[in-house]
């Protein structure tokens, strides 16, 4: 079975292609997630503003936020 590459930068659109832009700064790459929900470019948009909104300063402590990461990586059986 094949994996879904997601939108490529050729395919997306003028919104998509600066939320790429965005991550790519930030990142080094667009994850494969992100490419994924560019197929949906309205839940794009929300997981981006969700994102943002989670990533802001003193909205939720960082320990908080590592935590969160840490018990979704056990979760999932991160292998790291």
């Amino acid at each position: 079975m094949s994996r879904s590459q997601g939108v490529q930068d050729n395919q997306a659109g003028l919104l998509t292609r600066l939320l790429f832009w965005f991550a790519k700064r930030a990142l080094g790459h667009v994850p494969l997630g992100m490419r994924i929900r560019a197929f949906d470019p309205k839940y794009l948009r929300r997981a981006a503003r969700m994102d943002l909104y989670s990533a802001a300063r003193g909205a939720v402590p960082m320990h908080l936020k590592e935590l969160a990461q840490l018990k979704v990586a056990l979760m999932v059986g991160c292998p790291f």
